[in-house]
């Protein structure tokens, strides 16, 4: 039966389900009036009060200043119950807008919201910086304890960065001189052009059900959006842009936030692009931030794609990153924490990741900051363990390309809190500098995981328990250097790795301490050696076979 058959048949059969009044008749009648039915069940339910900030007296000219307008648009719609509050075509110049519950901000295609570069005009509010509850500048939208609140349309938030950027520099070369750059807390020298913390485009703290969607941001003065201890946040469609290297304009930070979705944005910065947060310095209070979801986003310039950290004094839980496309960030999916912050990053999944000219694709370091060396003299002093030790816990990434990178990998645990659980798989990195390095963890896991380096073995492990290698290889192997090297690993598995055309040695066992290796099922035959022992690993109890 042709589709237009079965119409007409359809069409016979709900008009006698109508014209008998059988039950089936709403849907008969749907069926013969056709659009007009349609139209009537697609209707919206009418519209909410619409102010436009031009009625309050607002000049669209980018050099009066339109606070007092914007504001009082906002108070007004407040006051009436809610509504929308409109920003047509036009510059307009501001100071901070204090946002309200159950409104929706519409920046009309063809409007600018330019935020003012006359700091001393800028209200200073109780805001929290890095966790911590500190007196900041308030931000082009601020909003404290809201709920129903709507970021929309296709216009710019510019926040006129530039005048930010130098004043900060300025700021941090006194602080610097002063001895105290990178104290929290510390005041700002006299004469700093910049009292306190830089204003972010749109901060929110303590909001509910709040959409953000559709905007571009471009040069903020310090980070983009920054939302704390907000829950039920939707970011949609936004793009958000600043040079590469202008300061801390990080593209979205959820600080102690519960329960967030980011999807389909273009970020391209001179900070991170996104990365959770939940507070530098440790606090038996702390907020954690949890169930975030990333997705559908492509990054351009920035410190990272995806991140987690460094401030996760609270403790950050069930992260997922999918379908993402890096360009061009130094790292691609990086977690951050160091000693002194304490709680969890844990459960944190990152699937089908597209990356060019990334340094380093894949990072999670727990040496952040600290100035401690991993890989240099005193790697393996742990230090005691406390309440402000951090841990690191359930990481998988998986089906990952990067093209033209520094490094292929990083994971490095302390050594008196390693990683617990952490699994690559279905990893292709070509062109790398150096493969990948794994320090410090325990039931680490890789499974089919190809490294080109120019340098270097593919895959180095050193002091990690519970180790499994599968389809493992380097398609260009180094001369002179081992395909994957073994130190100091404590029950492992190297199975099903295959050995390309030119390896030297494809596994080498280093040093004396190296525990219960299990070799099998490995293709090695174009391999000039299977395997070298150095440095005393003779005695490490290596096992080949089943």
């Amino acid at each position: 039966m042709t589709s237009e058959a079965g119409r007409r048949d359809f069409m016979k059969w709900a008009g006698t389900l109508a014209a008998a009044g059988l039950p089936g008749a709403a849907l008969a009648e749907s069926a013969l009036t056709g659009t007009e039915s349609a139209a009537k069940l697609r209707t919206p339910l009418p519209p909410g009060p619409s102010y436009s900030i031009a009625a309050f007296g607002a000049v669209g000219d980018g050099t009066t200043l339109a606070t007092r307008a914007i504001q009082k648009a906002v108070d007004t719609c407040a006051a009436a119950g809610g509504g929308q509050i409109v920003i047509p075509p036009g510059s307009f110049l501001t100071g901070p807008i204090f946002l309200k519950s159950n409104l929706e901000i519409n920046v009309q295609a063809g409007a600018r919201l330019l935020f003012t570069t006359d700091f001393e005009t800028v209200d200073v509010i109780d805001g929290i910086w890095e966790g911590l509850e500190a007196k900041v500048y308030a931000s082009m939208l601020t909003g404290f304890n809201l709920e129903n609140v709507s970021i929309g349309g296709h216009g710019v938030l510019d926040g006129q960065g530039k005048a930010w950027w130098d004043a900060f520099g300025v700021v941090r070369k006194l602080r610097l001189d002063a001895g105290i750059d990178g104290q929290r807390g510390v005041p700002n020298p006299p004469g700093s052009p910049l009292k306190y913390g830089r204003p972010r485009l749109i901060n929110l703290y303590g909001c509910k059900d709040v959409f953000i969607g559709g905007i571009k941001l471009v040069n903020s003065p310090a980070w983009n959006i920054h939302p704390v201890r907000c829950e039920n946040l939707v970011i949609d469609g936004v793009t958000i842009l600043a040079p590469a290297d202008s300061p801390n304009t990080d593209g979205i930070d959820p600080d102690s936030c519960r329960n967030v979705r980011i999807s389909n944005c273009y970020i391209g910065v001179g900070d991170d692009c996104v990365i959770v947060k939940s507070g530098y310095a440790f606090n038996p209070q702390g907020v954690p931030c949890e169930n975030i979801a990333v997705t559908n986003c492509v990054f351009g310039t920035g410190h990272c794609g995806v991140g987690i950290g460094s401030e996760t004094a609270g403790g950050v839980t069930n992260v997922v990153a999918t379908n993402c496309i890096c360009d061009g960030t130094a790292a691609g999916l990086r977690i951050k924490t160091a000693r002194g912050r304490g709680r969890a990053v844990e459960n944190f999944r990152a699937s089908n990741w597209v990356m060019r000219n990334v340094a380093e694709p894949v990072v999670t370091t727990m040496f952040y900051g600290s100035g401690s060396n991993p890989r240099g003299a005193g790697r393996h002093d742990a230090q005691p363990v406390s309440e402000r030790t951090p841990v690191i816990r359930n990481i998988h990434l998986s089906d990952l390309v990067a093209v033209g990178c520094r490094r292929a990998g990083v994971i490095e645990g302390l050594p008196e809190s390693p990683i617990e659980g952490f699994t690559l798989s279905n990893y292709f990195a070509d062109a790398a500098g150096e493969g990948i390095g794994c320090t410090n963890v325990n039931h680490a896991v890789f499974d089919n995981v190809v490294v080109n380096a120019a340098a270097g073995p593919a895959l180095s492990a050193d002091t990690v328990r519970e180790l499994e290698l599968y389809r493992v290889t380097s398609r260009k192997p180094v001369k002179n250097e081992p395909v994957l090297r073994l130190e100091a690993v404590q029950s492992g598995v190297v199975q099903s790795c295959a050995a390309a055309e030119g390896t030297g040695t494809f596994l080498e066992i280093k040093g004396p301490a190296n525990r219960d290796l299990h070799l099998f099922a490995n293709r090695t035959a174009r391999a000039a050696k299977e395997v070298e022992f150095t440095g005393g690993a003779a005695e490490g109890c290596v096992v080949k076979g089943g």
